[in-house]
């Protein structure tokens, strides 16, 4: 197998910056959010006697681009931490702890690379994009977060799109490993103008599912009443609640199924289904949530739950998948519904620790150890041809450069013991070459 360590990095228009990050997918945990570390390369001959300060911003758009008129903006932005990146403050003594890869580039690239981390904030609430029901290609609506860099004499200026850079970011929540117990309801009613009640059961196999995942539903009819059960209905509905307004709920539903087998249920009989749905993006009534705003494909949004020692964040958007099952058994006051609620979200993974220990040998890289983490810049490969990975879309972001993704490979099996005059000839920006974002995690 052949070992390699990638980076997301990008580039200034002008060439006189670089960004050198581990990775743009953040965890959120329960003792907190993975920092977020990265490698910045200046040319201090532009620089000169200014600074470079970079910020970890929060973008939440509440409204349509194309109908702000007036200077009437529907976006509000929170700055949660800023730093002065370039030069490091005097009084900032404390020494840094490096991430292996953050080592290995500072070494590499030489003078004008300085090692920075971000530690965003526990309340920071994970990343959702909404998608109107009318159709839209403006700026993505929802939670968004970005990373600013940008030159300037002061933290205040107003940056210049030619030296400055956005990079966007991602927070996501995991499962907890404390749901195991089957999602479980029952429902018994009394019919309008009957004798007797209908009974429904509905449970899961399992409490969380990933994206993509089968739903599978067991469903348990017990027809005690006059009438007869004619049709069984079976949902996916998403439920989105925006806190920041008391009308800002909507439902849509992302996967039913219609069925009269074994209909109609007449009175005393019993009836016992399995049905499998899986949840996607479909034809829409509302406004609907989903992972990635700009990809066709992309997937539904992940559940956001709010934590019970938290109140409700104003710049959150919670998410919430239910199952809901219904028997109509005729047109007056004859409909049975019962909802059973799960969660679609990532499981915990070995990615979503800081950064894995998966090192590479110490003749490679010249005795500082490359760790194999989400998504970094190809520093070791041993093919002699220069390759691309497969382009994916990067989280939505109002973006002033181009992303960039071009994979720095070193030909031939000796080249991992080029000196670092050649690496970096490779690595470095060219003033007037842009790079491109590949294998975006996001």
């Amino acid at each position: 197998m052949m070992n390699h360590a990638r980076v997301f990095k990008k580039t200034a228009p002008n060439g006189k910056i670089t960004l050198y990050v581990e990775r743009r997918e953040l965890c959120i945990k329960e003792e907190g959010i993975q920092p977020l570390t990265g490698i910045l390369f200046v040319d201090a001959n532009y620089v000169k006697d200014r600074k470079v300060f970079g910020q970890f911003v929060l973008t939440f758009r509440y409204g349509r681009e194309d109908e702000e008129v007036m200077g009437l903006r529907f976006c509000n932005e929170a700055c949660l931490q800023a730093q002065q990146l370039w030069p490091r403050p005097e009084a900032d003594t404390t020494p840094q702890d490096l991430t292996p890869l953050q080592d290995t580039l500072v070494k590499r690239l030489g003078t004008g690379a300085v090692a920075f981390s971000f530690t965003v904030s526990s309340l920071a609430p994970p990343s959702v994009t909404l998608l109107p029901a009318r159709s839209y290609a403006g700026a993505p609506i929802g939670t968004n977060y970005d990373l600013r860099i940008f030159v300037g004499d002061n933290p205040e200026d107003k940056p210049h799109k030619r030296s400055s850079i956005r990079m966007g970011m991602k927070l996501f929540q995991v499962a907890s490993g404390m749901d195991h117990s089957p999602p479980y309801a029952t429902m018994s009613k009394q019919l309008l103008l009957a004798d007797g009640q209908v009974e429904v059961e509905a449970s899961l196999d399992k409490p969380v599912y990933e994206r993509g995942e089968e739903v599978n539903v067991s469903v348990s009819v017990t027809n005690h009443s006059s009438r007869n059960v004619r049709r069984i209905k079976v949902m996916v509905v998403q439920y989105v609640d925006v806190a920041m307004f008391s009308n800002g709920k909507f439902k849509n539903i992302v996967a039913t199924v219609d069925s009269t087998e074994g209909c109609p249920i007449t009175s005393g009989a019993t009836l016992s289904r399995q049905y499998h749905l899986c949840p996607a993006r479909g034809a829409i009534k509302n406004w609907i949530a989903l992972e990635e705003f700009y990809d066709r494909d992309s997937c539904l949004a992940s559940s956001v739950a709010r934590p019970d020692t938290q109140e409700r964040n104003v710049f959150a958007i919670y998410v919430s998948y239910y199952v809901k099952v219904k028997l109509f058994t005729s047109a007056i006051g004859g409909e049975v519904s019962v909802k059973v609620p799960f969660k679609l979200m990532r499981r915990p993974s070995n990615d979503d620790a800081a950064t894995s220990t998966t090192q590479l040998p110490q003749g490679i890289t010249d005795g500082a150890p490359i760790t194999t983490s989400q998504s970094m810049f190809d520093l070791t490969s041993t093919d002699p041809r220069r390759g691309l990975a497969k382009t994916r879309r990067s989280p939505p972001s109002r973006s002033t450069s181009e992303d960039s993704g071009r994979c720095a490979e070193l030909p031939g099996p000796s080249s991992c013991l080029l000196d670092c005059e050649r690496f970096r000839a490779r690595v470095q920006p060219q003033p007037s070459t842009r790079s491109r974002l590949v294998d975006s995690a996001c």
